[in-house]
């Protein structure tokens, strides 16, 4: 028994000496990442921790608008060798909008169409729509305009070639880490920490702006903080001013927050429903209208997915625009929102077709840059539509 008792003994001494150890080297936020994943079962950040962080509310609108319903819905039904590869990684939620009509959900895991997920990096297109909308009300010059114009710590250290444009399209050249698996990453930090504004004043230029595409969630960070520097609106308010008071949002979104009273997390951590999030990809099919009203400016949203001219891995970028995913996948070009853990929110224009998926797991990124479970929702989508009349 005093073996055991002494043994505990060192163990708590131990823990608290790793525990000071990581507050004093700046690390202490792995503390609280590792009280919200391991001790919970998880292997990393989880879709249902709203309750776990501070949050900015998104208001939905007391006229909010439901979708229109196909006059199939119900009736057409997947094949089951695609429902096994959706089910196969924890999907929650899955539904197809065709012509502006709902065609297809479907949730499992005890979800439904009230429960909000987080859109985990899905919510960095949404940015990008936002500083399309500042742009065209005069509060952002254009999106060649220099970080520092509005961010007195882009004007030092290297950082003062930095744009607008850069941060959209992921060619700042700052030293962000990037990393969903590493928690000594700056994501980690950045998710699990309570300085934002830290975080990001610290980062340092290491390479010239404009030339290489090197994903960064901190990117998005910056274009959040100036976002906000320039309306002088919180990124909550201003999303609820600009979209989702005006495209009809059925329920009430929410921002994470780093603290009480702090600074939202905008590369991240936006919560919505599916049916909410199917909004914004229509969004895209109508090029930036919602019942007759101009939200997006056009030639924005048309920009948006054309990749930039700059190096992806030795070859021109072919996959990314401006905070959007680009596709052409059996000759349709297909236009998308992405998620850690897979969620997808996916624009097939030439089709009238949305698609949104929400769940816990995605397959690896394949060779052409895009994870490879993104097939398995188009392929349903498309096979739904063939089988509208069958």
């Amino acid at each position: 028994m005093k073996k055991i008792g002494r043994f505990i003994k060192w163990l708590v001494i131990v823990l608290i000496l790793v525990n000071l150890g990581l507050w004093f080297t700046g690390y202490g936020y792995i503390l609280r990442a590792v009280t919200m994943t391991y001790f919970v079962g998880q292997g990393g950040p989880g879709i249902d921790e709203k309750e776990s962080f501070f949050n900015d509310t998104i208001r939905s609108v007391q006229e909010s608008v439901p979708w229109g319903e196909h006059p199939q819905l119900g009736q057409i039904s997947i094949s089951d060798a695609l429902v096994e590869k959706i089910e196969s990684i924890q999907t929650v939620g899955f539904l197809v909008i065709k012509n502006n009509k709902l065609l297809y959900e479907n949730y499992w895991g005890g979800f439904d169409k009230h429960h909000t997920t987080n859109s985990f990096s899905a919510v960095k297109s949404l940015v990008s729509l936002l500083i399309g909308i500042a742009v065209d009300e005069g509060r952002i010059g254009s999106i060649d305009d220099r970080v520092g114009a509005y961010l007195e710590e882009f004007n030092n250290n290297g950082k003062e070639a930095i744009t607008i444009r850069h941060l959209l399209t992921m060619s700042s050249g700052l030293n962000w880490s990037e990393s969903g698996a590493n928690p000594f990453s700056n994501t980690a930090e950045a998710y699990y920490g309570k300085d934002l504004v830290g975080l990001i004043s610290g980062l340092e230029a290491i390479s010239p702006p404009g030339i290489e595409f090197k994903y960064q969630s901190g990117n998005t960070q910056i274009l959040g903080f100036l976002l906000e520097a320039a309306t002088q609106q919180t990124i909550a308010e201003y999303t609820e001013k600009t979209i989702w008071g005006k495209i009809g949002a059925e329920d009430d979104a929410y921002w994470n927050l780093d603290d009480e009273n702090g600074r939202a997390k905008a590369f991240c951590c936006f919560y919505s429903t599916p049916r909410d999030y199917a909004k914004l990809g229509q969004l895209i099919i109508n090029k930036g209208v919602w019942n007759g009203l101009r939200v997006v400016p056009a030639d924005y949203i048309e920009e948006c997915f054309i990749p930039a001219d700059i190096n992806d891995n030795g070859k021109p970028l072919a996959r990314y625009g401006l905070h959007w995913w680009v596709l052409n996948y059996n000759g349709l070009d297909i236009c998308y929102a992405r998620g850690i853990s897979g969620q997808y929110v996916i624009a097939i224009p030439s089709e009238g077709i949305v698609i949104v998926r929400t769940g816990w797991k995605r397959e690896k990124v394949d060779g052409t840059g895009h994870p490879a479970d993104i097939y398995y929702y188009i392929d349903a989508a498309l096979e739904l539509i063939n089988n509208i009349h069958a």
